[in-house]
């Protein structure tokens, strides 16, 4: 008789903290040189092992919403009687104007 788990525990795979941003990951030059410190609790501790899920975890590449509101483009009508957002099919405006204008103003 053979026992068959659907979904066990993995034996091996690259640690949650590997791309987490509350993470501080130092290698050294053989393969078990690592020390990875959570600087998601209080105090700060080291991780001893692989991490494959964590309640604190927080991807590098996603952005804040802040960061997301600094790189957004804000649209503004210019005039009194255009409007910002989408045309409606069929108007008969066939122009466009986009003004690039920084953030300060300049």
């Amino acid at each position: 008789m053979s026992i068959y788990v659907r979904n066990g525990t993995p034996q091996s795979g690259q640690s949650l903290c590997e791309t987490c941003v509350n993470a501080h990951i130092e290698n050294g030059h053989r393969e078990n040189e690592q020390l990875v410190i959570c600087e998601q609790t209080y105090p700060d501790h080291r991780v001893l092992f692989r991490v494959r899920q964590c309640s604190g975890y927080t991807e590098q590449k996603r952005q804040t919403l802040k960061q997301m509101e600094d790189i957004a483009w804000v649209v503004t009508a210019n005039g009194g009687k255009r409007t910002t957002g989408f045309r409606q099919p069929g108007s008969d405006e066939n122009e466009i104007e986009l003004i690039i204008q920084a953030p300060n103003g300049c």
